[in-house]
């Protein structure tokens, strides 16, 4: 399981690095919740780190406008960044696939993931199903999923969606051969929970920024190392997190 780490800036992502994360997430956070950061920005962070070092960027959540994506996408291969996360929200299902086929066509030649985002929470702003986004992610042959949230007022990704749910969605989009991660509002205390899940990837910022404050803090190294090392403590069964998990219920 790799930790993610959403950037905004060179030195954030340095902080990231020196925590052990293994992926940084490049957005900005000053335009919208999970917005694109700038061209620049992107290619700094890429030079500044040997290939080992994943370096994504987040588009947010996309316009329901194919073209306009897809040129989006190309520009993050461009950058050469590891993989490219699309945000699905205002699109029904047909466009959401829509958006997601051009842009895996824009990244034909390059080494550049495609990462077919939804939000737990997107009931809230009238956008697609995320129990969905298994199902696009592997018709549109995206390289992997992520399921995140756009809400920020407290409530995280299990408010939205419960165990059982997203262990189904995760172990389908494994069946299918796609990445999965989990984002949302992270905290230490999901870290046992999140195990049992068993995602590929977990994503996090406000947990391990100053004074957990996603947008005025800044990411430090200190924290970060922390959050790994709890998660490779349950990783290696250090911390048992079956011993106190309640009955895993079949999810409606």
């Amino acid at each position: 399981m790799m930790l993610m780490v959403s950037v905004q800036d060179l030195a954030e992502a340095l902080e990231a690095v020196k925590g052990r994360a293994d992926i940084v997430d490049v957005k900005n956070l000053k335009e919208t919740i999970i917005g694109s950061n700038f061209p620049p920005v992107v290619r700094e962070v890429r030079k500044a780190f040997p290939k080992e070092i994943h370096v994504s960027v987040t588009l947010g959540a996309v316009p329901n406008q194919a073209g306009t994506v897809s040129m989006a996408v190309y520009g993050a291969a461009a950058l050469e960044a590891t993989s490219v996360k699309v945000g699905l929200l205002d699109a029904d299902y047909e466009s959401g696939l829509r958006i997601l086929q051009e842009s895996k066509r824009a990244l034909e030649g390059t080494s550049t993931k495609l990462i077919a985002a939804t939000f737990a929470d997107s009931h809230l702003y009238h956008g697609i199903d995320p129990t969905l986004i298994v199902r696009l992610g592997h018709e549109s042959q995206s390289d992997g999923i992520l399921i995140d949230t756009l809400t920020k007022d407290g409530r995280n990704l299990f408010d939205f969606l419960p165990e059982a749910k997203l262990r189904e969605l995760v172990t389908e989009g494994k069946e299918y051969g796609m990445s999965t991660a989990l984002s949302g509002a992270l905290r230490m205390s999901d870290l046992d929970v999140l195990t049992r899940i068993n995602p590929d990837i977990v994503g996090v910022r406000g947990a391990v920024c100053t004074n957990g404050d996603r947008f005025g803090g800044q990411v430090n190294g200190s924290a970060v190392a922390k959050v790994k090392d709890a998660l490779e403590q349950r990783l290696n069964g250090s911390i048992d997190v079956y011993g106190k998990a309640p009955p895993i219920l079949h999810a409606a």
